[in-house]
Formats: C-alpha cells, sequence, structure tokens
C-alpha cells in the first residue's frame, strides 16, 4: 500500500513548526528548514513568498491547533463557567509540563518581530487577546462585574506561568496560578453576588 504523499507546503510548515517554536524563528535560518523539509527553496516562495510568510502560517497554524486542542479539552472536563476558567488552568499546564515546552509561541514570536506591526506580530496578538476573550466571555457568564477586568487578571496569571515554566524548566508555577486564578474568580464572584440570591450565584458557578 502507498504511502500518502506529503506536498512541499506540509513538508515546510512541519519543519517551521519543530524548528521554529524550539529555537526561534531568527536563530534558524531558511536553509536548515529546507534541509528539514528536503524540499527546494522555489517551493518556499511558490506557497510562502518568504521566510516571513512561512514564519506566519507556521504561527496561524500552531494557533488554530492551540484553540481547538485546548477548547476542546476544557469544553469536555468542565460545564459551568467558572469550572471552565479552571480547566484551562489545568490544560495548559498540562502542556507545560513537556518536557519540550520553550515558552508561549505567541508571545516568543512578537519579542522575536522588530516592529509590533509585523504580521507575525499580529497574528501572535490576535491569538493572545482571543484567549483573553475567552475568559472573558465564561466571567460574564458567571455574573462577573467586570469579566474584562478579570480575563486582564488570568491571562497575566497564565501567561506568567508559562514564562517561568521556560524559564526555571519547573511548571510548578502553572499549579499556583491555577489556585490564584480561583480565588480571583471566587472574589469577582462575591463582588457581584449583589442583589443576586444565594442560588443565582450557585447556579452560575
Amino acid at each position: 500500500m502507498t504511502a500518502t504523499k506529503i506536498s512541499p507546503r506540509e513538508r515546510l510548515l512541519a519543519a517551521a513548526d519543530d524548528l521554529f517554536f524550539k529555537e526561534g524563528i531568527r536563530a534558524v535560518g531558511i536553509n536548515r528548514v529546507l534541509e528539514e523539509a528536503r524540499t527546494p527553496i522555489m517551493s518556499l516562495y511558490r506557497n510562502f513568498g518568504s521566510k516571513d510568510g512561512l514564519a506566519a502560517a507556521y504561527l496561524e497554524r500552531r494557533g488554530e491547533c492551540y484553540v481547538e486542542e485546548v477548547a476542546g479539552e476544557v469544553v469536555r472536563r468542565a460545564s459551568s463557567p467558572r469550572e471552565k476558567i479552571l480547566a484551562t488552568f489545568d490544560v495548559i499546564g498540562e502542556r507545560l509540563e513537556k518536557g519540550d515546552f520553550r515558552g508561549c509561541p505567541f508571545i516568543n514570536a512578537t519579542v522575536e518581530m522588530a516592529s509590533p506591526d509585523h504580521e507575525v506580530a499580529k497574528i501572535a496578538r490576535r491569538y493572545k487577546e482571543a484567549g483573553r476573550q475567552w475568559f472573558a466571555e465564561f466571567a460574564a457568564e458567571a455574573g462577573v462585574p467586570d469579566p474584562a477586568g478579570l480575563a486582564i487578571q488570568l491571562t497575566v496569571l497564565l501567561d506568567g506561568a508559562a514564562a517561568a515554566a521556560a524559564l526555571y524548566q519547573d511548571s510548578s508555577g502553572a499549579m499556583y496560578a491555577r489556585s490564584a486564578a480561583g480565588a480571583l474568580v471566587d472574589a469577582a464572584l462575591a463582588a457581584g453576588s449583589t442583589g443576586s440570591t444565594g442560588d443565582d450565584v450557585r447556579d452560575r458557578r
């Protein structure tokens, strides 16, 4: 039985995903990507236009997969808005435990770009903003009076846990970030409980 042939585009994306995430976009020369993908340089130009185009496609692909996997797992594990917020910390915390974790790919990519207007930086920012909106929607469903503010606090915790895991090669920060997130959510729910019955607040949780 003949194996399905992998297109040059997919080989380039697979090589970029591995090398750019582990070593950085700027640190990896395009010749290394081509060698890893076993693809001629004309395939790069034809499919992505340039190394920057490949980097943008790599980050977009990684973002799509990340959102799909995390969102699917969170929904599978949790039902209430509060549980979904904390499950997000659980799911991402498990990713931080992997030995090949090199930090948040979106933050890493943004830091590497010379300008915030670079296409790669724009893609990274869009996915980080989507993560903030993810928390804000659950916070609003739970009845938090300032869901946007809570979402900012939660994303700062999550980003800090990811940065610490990459820096110290120790994922334990995720556990403390989750604990802090639970305290923030409960405090926000308590602040929003004025005028609501105890049953209302419990239902939102």
